[in-house]
C-alpha cells in the first residue's frame, strides 16, 4: 500500500504519533510519505482559540502534495483543540483526491483518551473532522487518540503501541460496502453519543442532588441517589467497553434503552407521588428519544422493559392510588407501537436511500473505470498511431535517401556519358584531321 501521513503539530505530540505510525506502516512493508502542514504564522493555544472564534480560518504554506488520489490510504493528524485545528482544516479543504479513499484520523491530547472521548472534547473534534471528510466523500476507517502528557496512555506505552497496531490493522483492511460502512459508522456514533448522554446526566444529576436540598427541593436521599449513580456508572462502563473493544457494537442501543428505562423506574420508585402521573410520560419520551436511532427493535425492546418497570411500580403501595393500569399500559403500548412503526418506516427509507446511493456510486465507479479504460485504449491507440507514423516516416525517409542516392548516381552517370561522348567526338575529329594530312 502507498500511504500518506499528513499532520499539523504545535508542541510535538501529534508529530511523535505521526512518526510512530510511519514506523509501524514501514515495518509492515508499506510505502509511506509524510507531509507536515505549517501555518504561515504560528500562535499559542489561546491565540489559535481567538482566531477560530473571530476569523475561523488561517493560511498555510504551500504543500508538496495537493492531489492524494495516488495513495491507497491517507492518515490525517491534528492536536485536539475541541475542534479540528485550523491548519489541518485548511489543508483538508484544499487537497484533492479524497473521494472513496480510506481515511484514518489520529490526534494527540492532554488527558487520557477515554476521558477526552466522553467529555465532548474529542467527540466534537471527530465531528468537525468527519464533516469535512464526508464533504470530500472520503471513507473514515479508524480514529486513534493518545495522550501527550500521561505516559500510561502515550505513544510509547503498552496502551499506545496496541492502539497504533490496531489502527494500522484497520487502515489496511478493505473498505466495507457503502451501506455497511455507513451503518457501522452510525453505530459507533450512536454508542459514543449514549456514553456522552449518560455521562452528562450523571454529572447533572449529581449537581442537582447537591444544590436542590439547599432550596428545600430535594426528593432523594443519598442512599437512593447511589442506586441511580451506580446504574449510570455501569451503563457508561459497559458502553465504553463496547466502544473501546469494538465488540458487540450493535448492543449499545439496547443497553442504553434498558438503562434509560431502569433509571426512570428507579427515579419514580424513589420519588413516589412527587412526580404524579407525569411519570408515565417519561416512558413515552424514552421511546421517542430512542426512535431517533432508526431502529424499531430498540423501541420495542425499551417498551417491553417499560411494561416490566410499570409492573414494579404497580406493586409499590405508595403508587397504587396514582397508577391506572388499564389506561397506563394501553397508553404505553400504543405509544411504543406508534413510535416503533414510524421508526421502522424511517429505517426502511434510510436503507432505501443508502441502497440508492450505493447503486449510484457503484454505477459512477463502474463508469469511471470504463472511461478510464477507454481513455487508456485511446491513448494507447494514439501512441500506436504515432509510432506507426514515425515508422512510416522513417521508411519514407529511407526511400527518399535511396532515391536521392540513385538520382545522384544516375545523374553522375549521365554527366559522365556526356563527357565521354564529347571526348569521343573530339577524338573522331582529331582522327579525321590526321587522316586528311599528307604523310
Amino acid at each position: 500500500m502507498k500511504i500518506l501521513i499528513a499532520y499539523y503539530s504545535r508542541t510535538g505530540g501529534t508529530e511523535k504519533l505521526a512518526q510512530a505510525l510511519k514506523k509501524e506502516f514501514e515495518t509492515r512493508g508499506h510505502s509511506v510519505d509524510v507531509e507536515k502542514v505549517k501555518p504561515i504564522k504560528e500562535h499559542s493555544f489561546l491565540g489559535w482559540w481567538h482566531i477560530r472564534m473571530v476569523k475561523g480560518d488561517c493560511e498555510i504554506y504551500p504543500q508538496k502534495i495537493w492531489d492524494v488520489s495516488k495513495y491507497d490510504a491517507i492518515c490525517i493528524g491534528s492536536p485536539n483543540w475541541t475542534r479540528l485545528s485550523l491548519p489541518m482544516a485548511k489543508y483538508l479543504q484544499k487537497i484533492e483526491g479524497l473521494k472513496y479513499k480510506k481515511i484514518g484520523f489520529f490526534a494527540a491530547t492532554a488527558a487520557p483518551p477515554a476521558f477526552e472521548w466522553y467529555i465532548l472534547s474529542a467527540y466534537l473534534l471527530d465531528l468537525t473532522f468527519t464533516r469535512i471528510i464526508e464533504q470530500k466523500r472520503g471513507r473514515i476507517i479508524e480514529s486513534i487518540l493518545l495522550s501527550s502528557l500521561f505516559k500510561n496512555w502515550g505513544v510509547d506505552s503498552e496502551y499506545g503501541k496496541r492502539a497504533i497496531k490496531n489502527f494500522c490493522d484497520k487502515i489496511k483492511t478493505p473498505i466495507f460496502p457503502l451501506k455497511d460502512y455507513f451503518l457501522n459508522r452510525k453505530e459507533i456514533k450512536n454508542n459514543r453519543l449514549l456514553v456522552i448522554a449518560f455521562s452528562t446526566l450523571l454529572v447533572s444529576s449529581l449537581i442537582l442532588h447537591i444544590v436542590l436540598p439547599v432550596f428545600n427541593k430535594g426528593f432523594l436521599s443519598w442512599a437512593q441517589y447511589s442506586y441511580l449513580a451506580a446504574t449510570f456508572f455501569f451503563s457508561i462502563l459497559l458502553l465504553t467497553t463496547i466502544h473501546e473493544r469494538k465488540i458487540g457494537i450493535l448492543l449499545g442501543k439496547y443497553i442504553g434503552g434498558f438503562s434509560a428505562v431502569l433509571l426512570w423506574t428507579l427515579t419514580m420508585v424513589f420519588a413516589q407521588p412527587t412526580l404524579g402521573r407525569v411519570m408515565i410520560l417519561g416512558y413515552i419520551l424514552i421511546f421517542v428519544l430512542f426512535g431517533f436511532f432508526h431502529n424499531p427493535k430498540v423501541v420495542i425492546f425499551s417498551g417491553l422493559f417499560s411494561f416490566l418497570g410499570y409492573g414494579i411500580l404497580f406493586y409499590n403501595p405508595s403508587l397504587k392510588e396514582i397508577l391506572n393500569p388499564g389506561l397506563d399500559l394501553v397508553l404505553i403500548g400504543i405509544s411504543c407501537g406508534a413510535v416503533a412503526s414510524i421508526t421502522g418506516s424511517l429505517q426502511k427509507y434510510h436503507f432505501s436511500l443508502l441502497d440508492s446511493q450505493e447503486e449510484i456510486e457503484t454505477a459512477k465507479a463502474v463508469l469511471e473505470i470504463k472511461v478510464e479504460a477507454r481513455t487508456r485504449e485511446l491513448r494507447e491507440l494514439t501512441e500506436g498511431q504515432e509510432e506507426m507514423i514515425k515508422e512510416r516516416t522513417k521508411e519514407l525517409q529511407e526511400k527518399i535517401n535511396e532515391l536521392g542516392k540513385f538520382s545522384r548516381l544516375a545523374v553522375g552517370r549521365e554527366l559522365k556519358m556526356v563527357t565521354l561522348k564529347e571526348e569521343i567526338e573530339k577524338l573522331k575529329k582529331e582522327l579525321e584531321k590526321s587522316k586528311g594530312r599528307p604523310n
